[in-house]
C-alpha cells in the first residue's frame, strides 16, 4: 500500500513481543527507502500501528533491518510516539535477567548500517541535538503504567548498541562497562537517533534476557527467547497502559 490511514502512536516491536500483539495482517508500505511491512491493532480509545522490527516471520538480522524505511513509514502514516522494546543483555550484576530497563541513554557502536536522512544529498547540512536521546514525556508515561501495574522496572540505564548478528566478546564488554553502559543491545541505533531527526517522540524498554559475554560463560539466542517468553508479556502490558493513558487525556 502507498499510505496506511493516520495515526500518531506507534509500536516497534523486537523480540518476543511481536507476535503477543496478535496482529493477523500487514500491508508493505513503500518508501523512499524501500519498502516496510505495518499493521494496525486497537488499544483503548486509541488506533496504533505496530512495526515489526524483524520483519514478518522474524526473518531480518539486526545488522540488515532498514531502519530509515520503518522510521519514515511511521512518519508518513501521522506518528509523533513510538513505544519500542528490546531484548538487551546485562553488564551489571543490579540488572539481572528478567529485569525491565527504561534507558536514558545510549551509546552507538554499531558500523555499517544507514545512520541519518541528512546525507547531504538536499543540498543543505543539518546537525540534529540528542544530548537526551529518549523522550522524557514517553518515559514517564512508562514509569506511571509501571507504578499503576505494580512492576518494578528500572528508571534509568545506558543502552550500547553492537552491529551483530554475533553476540560480543567478553573483552569488549569489559570496555563497554568501563564506558559506563549498563545493557547490550543490536537495535537500538540508529532506530532512535532516525525518530529524532523526524521529530518523533521514542521511547523503549529493554528486557534482560541474559548476562553479557565474561559475566556468563556462554551466550545463546535460545536463553533469550525464553526469557522473553517469560517477561514480553509484562512488556506488552505495561506498553498496552502507557498508550491507554495516553488517551486518557
Amino acid at each position: 500500500m502507498e499510505k496506511m490511514s493516520q495515526a500518531q502512536i506507534a509500536i516497534v516491536a523486537g523480540t518476543g513481543i511481536a507476535d503477543l500483539f496478535n496482529v493477523k495482517q500487514f500491508e508493505e508500505f513503500n518508501t523512499s527507502y524501500g519498502p516496510s511491512s505495518l499493521g494496525r491493532l486497537r488499544i483503548g480509545s486509541r488506533d496504533v500501528i505496530i512495526l515489526l522490527r524483524h520483519g514478518i516471520g522474524y526473518t531480518i538480522p539486526p545488522h540488515r533491518i532498514n531502519y530509515r524505511a520503518n522510521i519514515f513509514s511511521l512518519k508518513e502514516s501521522g506518528v509523533k510516539s513510538i513505544f519500542a522494546s528490546s531484548a538487551v543483555g546485562s553488564m551489571r550484576r543490579s540488572m539481572k535477567p528478567g529485569d525491565l530497563v527504561l534507558v536514558d541513554q545510549v551509546v552507538d557502536f554499531t558500523k555499517g548500517r544507514s545512520q541519518t536522512y541528512f546525507d547531504g544529498e538536499s543540498g543543505k547540512v543539518v546537525f540534529t541535538d540528542v544530548t537526551n536521546p529518549y523522550s522524557d514525556h514517553l518515559r514517564h508515561v512508562i514509569l506511571k503504567a509501571t507504578k499503576k501495574l505494580h512492576v518494578k522496572m528500572h528508571q534509568k540505564g545506558t543502552y550500547l548498541c553492537t552491529e551483530g548478528p554475533r553476540f560480543e566478546t567478553a573483552g569488549e564488554i569489559r570496555l563497554f562497562r568501563k564506558l559506563g553502559c549498563d545493557v547490550v543491545g543490536m537495535t537500538g541505533c540508529p532506530e532512535v537517533f532516525l525518530a529524532r531527526e523526524l521529530g518523533m517522540d521514542y521511547a523503549s524498554i529493554a528486557i534482560v534476557t541474559n548476562w553479557a559475554a565474561g559475566i556468563a560463560q556462554k551466550v545463546t539466542h535460545e536463553e533469550v527467547l525464553e526469557m522473553m517468553r517469560e517477561k514480553g508479556p509484562i512488556a506488552k502490558l505495561i506498553i498496552e497502559e502507557a498508550i491507554s493513558s495516553i488517551g486518557e487525556k
